[in-house]
């Protein structure tokens, strides 16, 4: 194979001209052509295996983490994935509109939230007022209502108060 490598006319004129160089040179060049190659294979090869190996490395790592978390916190991650959220309930423990005021209102006063007014509208849904309310302190109450009884909003109204981060609310809530 060598041999019709060097049967060809550019190769033999190259091997010419590097037999007629000086032996300095012979050897620089041949030095810079080994410090070529390593640099090839460094840069081709080498680098980006050893850039995937880290990289599996550390994603091995980050999920043995979150299996180690997700182990860790079993309990409270199959109780928050059950139907009805945190309670492990469903709508079931609201069973009608008498049962829906009963458990938004406390609900309410155990968000510290002031209902300024509420009525039943129609058999299962009750609409509710608040007034001058903080919007997290709203949003948190509803996410619980949601996902912990299953009570739907479903209607809602919301006004910006003068103050930054309160809210007039008027809902309809149902279940």
């Amino acid at each position: 194979m060598f041999e019709k490598l060097k049967d060809q006319p550019a190769v033999g004129k190259l091997i010419a001209q590097y037999d007629q160089m000086p032996r300095r040179d012979q050897q620089a060049l041949a030095v810079l052509a080994v410090a070529i190659l390593v640099g090839i294979l460094y840069f081709a090869v080498w680098s980006p295996a050893s850039n995937f190996h880290n990289a599996a490395v550390a994603e091995r790592q980050n999920a043995a983490e979150l299996l180690a978390w997700m182990e860790a916190n079993e309990s409270t991650i199959k109780r928050l994935g059950a139907p009805g959220g945190q309670s492990g309930q469903g709508s079931a423990d609201v069973a009608d509109g008498r049962a829906l005021m009963a458990l938004v209102t406390g609900s309410a006063r155990e968000a510290g939230l002031s209902l300024q007014r509420f009525e039943p509208s129609g058999e299962n849904a009750i609409r509710v007022w608040l007034e001058d309310a903080p919007f997290a302190d709203v949003a948190a109450w509803l996410e619980r209502l949601s996902s912990g009884h299953g009570v739907i909003v479903d209607q809602a109204a919301m006004d910006r108060s003068d103050e930054p981060g309160r809210v007039s609310v008027r809902l309809t809530l149902t279940i």
